[in-house]
Parts: C-alpha cells; structure tokens; sequence
C-alpha cells in the first residue's frame, strides 16, 4: 500500500443545457408566432422582439440584462416619438411642405443632434448605444410600418407615433423576456468539469 495521497483532478463548475438550445429558440418560436397571426388589432410585431432578444444573448444571456436594455429601449423609442411628432407638427404648422420628407428633414438638426450629444450623459446610454439606436430604429420601423394595434382614435397622427413610441416598448421587452424564457427552456443544470 503507498502512503502516497491520490491526486485528484481539479474541476469547476460550469452550466450546461439539458435541451440544446437550437430546439429550445424552436420551442418558444411554436409557442409565441401565434401571438403575431391570431390577436387580430393587437397582433405583435415579433420582428422587433426578434431583434431584442438577440441583444439579450448579445449582452451575455443573463437575467440581469434587463438592466441594460429597459433603460435604453425606451429612450431610443422615446426619441423616434418626438422626432415624428415635431415632423408632424411642422407639416401642420406650414403646410406648404407637403406630408412626410420634408418635416423628418428639416427637424433633423434639431432633434437627432440633441439624440446623439444626450447619448453621452447617461452612463447606461453611453455604454449601450446599440440598445438605444434598435429603440430608435425599431420605433420608426414600427411607425411607418403600420405594425401597431389599430385601436384609439387613428386618425390624429399624434396617437398614432404614441402607440407606436408604446408598442416599440412593449415589443421590445416581450423580445427581452423571450430571450429569458428562451434560458429558462433549455433547463440549464450546474454541473462540475475538469479544469
């Protein structure tokens, strides 16, 4: 017999997927397309969650991503919103330009000058501008495409870019919480591995 201690290997803990994550993403795309075909007016624009919940593996998969993307959403949203409702009133006020181009144009240096130097303010913004620049890109996709529920008084145009500034949100943290629940079904366990 050795009086010699056995060694052992080192190991650490590490998370793996009971279901692989490709049938996990096909799972949850079965059980929310759907929601995009069968509500009638309140059809979801799954195209927008689709882009945030790539941000949420982006930004590393965890819970805690909410931190980055329920901040930043918004405020991208919230800058599309004022930027079509200062277009809008512009065409109102002068109407010799005409609809859509030449508000969008001559609001321009105004409103997404003042978007990008506010960037820089906030820590969250400054450090995330993809998640502030797909609120702001998703918002105007989401405007002039009509993909908003047709509810409320859709003739004033003001409604209209305040749904849509709503729905980009409401997309967009769907998109968030698919990209959590997405985690969730592939039924992660902890395990122990060699180092």
């Amino acid at each position: 017999m050795s009086n010699h201690p056995k060694k052992t290997a080192e190991t650490v803990e590490t998370t793996v997927a009971r279901i692989p994550l490709h049938w996990a993403v096909s799972i949850l795309v079965l059980l929310i397309l759907p929601l995009s075909v069968f509500l009638g007016a309140w059809n979801f624009a799954l195209w927008a969650s689709f882009i945030v919940w790539t941000q949420f593996f982006l930004y590393g998969a965890k819970f805690d991503t909410w931190k980055i993307i329920f901040p930043c959403i918004p405020y991208g949203a919230l800058i599309g919103f004022i930027w079509s409702a200062a277009s809008y009133a512009l065409e109102v006020a002068i109407p010799a330009l005409g609809g859509g181009f030449w508000g969008f144009f001559l609001t321009t240096p105004i409103i997404i000058t003042a978007y990008v130097w506010s960037l820089g303010k906030v820590p969250v913004w400054r450090d995330h501008t993809l998640s502030v620049f797909n609120g702001f890109s998703l918002y105007l996709a989401i405007y002039f495409t009509g993909s908003i529920p047709y509810v409320g008084p859709m003739a004033n145009t003001y409604w209209v870019t305040f749904l849509a500034f709503l729905w980009t949100v409401a997309m967009c943290y769907f998109g968030w919480f698919c990209g959590w629940v997405n985690i969730l079904l592939t039924f992660p366990k902890k395990v122990r591995v060699p180092k």
